[in-house]
């Protein structure tokens, strides 16, 4: 029996301003874009700057780290997932803002909100590599 993805595939995987982040998910590297008329460093990536609205836009990689906001035991979800798992709502390092990913590696009893938690990242096939968030030990 073939094992479940656990993910959706996104449909933005090749929208030209998404493309370089997917990319850099595959070299295990957090990228997001920085404008560089204004300097503003900005996520999730897309298009235009949400500062000044430029689109000369360059790519950063961002630290693996970040503070677990908050997190939820999921039971029920789409086919694709095997339940229950843990999803996090995580605050990037960098101040940028929050993700939502996967929770690896741990279990509910090991949470605590604050903790220090690192990006990893999943291969869901040869094309295909997602983040998810792991416990920093």
């Amino acid at each position: 029996m073939a094992e479940k993805p656990n993910c959706i595939r996104p449909p933005n995987l090749h929208y030209p301003s998404r493309r370089q982040f997917w990319m850099g998910l595959k070299k295990r590297q957090f990228l997001t874009q920085k404008c560089l008329p204004c300097n503003e460093v900005f996520f999730p990536p897309r298009s235009h700057c949400p500062k000044c609205l430029g689109n000369d836009l360059d790519w950063v990689e961002l630290s693996d780290k970040g503070t677990l906001h908050s997190w939820t035991q999921v039971y029920m979800a789409r086919s694709e997932f095997d339940t229950p798992y843990l999803l996090g709502l995580v605050d990037l390092a960098e101040g940028l803002g929050r993700i939502t990913g996967k929770i690896v590696g741990a279990e509910a009893k090991e949470l605590k909100i604050g903790m220090p938690v690192k990006i990893d990242y999943t291969d869901v096939d040869e094309d295909l590599t997602m983040y998810c968030i792991a416990i920093e030990k």
